[in-house]
This record gives structure tokens, C-alpha cells and sequence, in this order.
């Protein structure tokens, strides 16, 4: 067996990471989607945009918005994997963090297809847990939020800002039956609104609890695909997504004019 100098305490080779992607000029700013195929989706919003490469869930690109360099990596889905992805961009010198995705909403004034720009979390996630021990809400940065929800408004798009619960599964973990004949849990649901969330979704919560740790600028945008109360799907979310990618980046853009 092959020993190498790689410490297990930080292992990275130098000042290349051990699962994201390393470009040869990091931008500041990075949306984060969870699916790798939606880093894909960034070339038809995004000008000149190129993939980095891969590894495992990890997908990176790098392309412009009004002239800005826009980083788009995918942290796969939940909490874990999105740990690693905040960790690892910080460390490599990005400042501005845009969670993008979609959410299942529980708000009765929401809709299919609304955007909702989360301005903070409820208190749910293991995986947060150790970078915001006792907080009740985790909250994301306020600037950035902000110009999250002023780039939604001048592109004209519908939505609120809200809050989200992370959720640490799919099924179980978000009320769901875990087989087709087996039971729902509403009572996840009613916890979830009773302590102020307006949707759910898996990864909002952890990056921003890691991002405020790591003294980053957090905000997500979140596309209501699913809604729970009326059992609606959004089946369709193609440009939704792309309205997502259009909001983060302007947010990332407004931050550089004005943090």
C-alpha cells in the first residue's frame, strides 16, 4: 500500500481541492444548483460559458453575466455534499454564494412557478448543526438577499422573499410516504409551518450556516416546482430554472457594484 504526504486532517495537494473542480482563475461569485445537469442549463443564460470539469456530483463552469465572471457549481443533493462544496470554494477564494434550485412550498400565496428568495432557514439540519450550534433560524446574508430580490423584481418575475426548512431526505425526512401505498406525515409539514417556514427544500440551511462560518456572503434563490399543500407539481421547470440562474446572477453582479 502506497502511502502518500496527503494529510487526512486537510487533504488537499496544494491549493487543488480533493472534490471540486480547481479553475485557473476563481470568480468570486458561484450559484450553486444541486443537479449537475442545471450547470449545463448556465450556457444558455450565461455568455461564454465553459464547463471546468467534473468529479463525482461535483459539476463546475465558469461563464458572464454583463461582463462579471459567474462560477456555477453543483453540489449534489442534501446536506453533506454541500458542505464540501461551500468548504471548498471558500477555501479557494470565492466571497458570494448563491444557493439555486427549486423548493416544495407550503404557503398558501405561493404558486407554481413563483420564486422565492429565502432570507433565512429554520433550525433543521444535522449537517448545519456544527457550524450554527443553538440558532433557531439561520439566517442568510442580508445585502445579498437583498439584491436577490431586486434582481427578481426588475426582471419582473413573481414571488416573496420567505423562509425555507432544509430538509435532511426526500421522503421521511419532508412528510413524504417512503412506498407507493404507505402513509404520508403531515405532522413534518405542520411543524415545518409552524415554526415559520414557507417551503422546504435540502441545502439552503447548510450553505448558509458553513457561509456565515467562513465569513462568506449567502443568499438562495428558490422556483417553487412542487406545492404541497395543493399536491402540484410543476412538471415543465426549464425556463423556471433559467429565471433562477437570472436572478442569481444579477444578485452576484449587484454585489460587485455595491456589497
Amino acid at each position: 500500500m502506497a502511502l502518500t504526504d496527503r494529510s487526512a486532517t486537510w487533504p488537499w495537494q496544494g491549493d487543488t481541492p480533493p472534490h471540486l473542480p480547481r479553475p485557473a482563475t476563481m470568480p468570486q461569485g458561484f450559484l450553486l444548483p444541486g443537479d449537475p445537469a442545471r450547470v449545463d442549463l448556465a450556457a444558455s443564460v450565461l455568455d461564454a460559458f465553459e464547463i471546468v470539469g467534473q468529479n463525482r456530483e461535483f459539476r463546475m463552469g465558469i461563464g458572464y453575466w454583463q461582463g462579471v465572471a459567474i462560477g456555477v457549481c453543483s453540489t449534489g443533493i442534501g446536506g453533506a455534499s454541500t458542505e464540501i462544496t461551500v468548504v471548498e470554494l471558500a477555501a479557494s477564494g470565492a466571497t458570494h454564494l448563491v444557493r439555486t434550485g427549486g423548493m416544495g412550498a407550503m404557503a398558501a400565496d405561493l404558486r407554481l412557478g413563483d420564486f422565492v428568495i429565502a432570507e433565512a432557514a429554520i433550525a433543521n439540519s444535522a449537517c448545519a448543526r456544527p457550524y450554527a450550534p443553538g440558532q433557531a433560524n439561520v439566517a442568510a446574508s442580508a445585502p445579498l438577499t437583498t439584491h436577490a430580490n431586486a434582481a427578481r423584481l426588475a426582471l419582473g418575475l413573481p414571488g416573496r422573499r420567505g423562509i425555507t426548512a432544509t430538509a435532511d431526505g426526500y421522503y421521511r425526512a419532508q412528510g413524504r410516504p417512503d412506498h407507493p401505498e404507505g402513509p404520508a406525515n403531515p405532522a413534518i409539514l405542520d411543524d415545518f409551518a409552524a415554526r415559520g417556514a414557507d417551503g422546504m427544500e435540502m441545502e439552503a440551511e447548510i450553505v448558509f450556516a458553513v457561509g456565515a462560518a467562513l465569513g462568506l456572503h449567502c443568499a438562495a434563490v428558490l422556483a417553487v416546482h412542487a406545492h404541497r399543500g395543493i399536491d402540484g407539481w410543476l412538471e415543465d421547470y426549464e425556463e423556471t430554472q433559467r429565471n433562477v440562474i437570472r436572478i442569481g446572477a444579477d444578485a452576484l453582479l449587484r454585489a460587485t457594484r455595491s456589497p
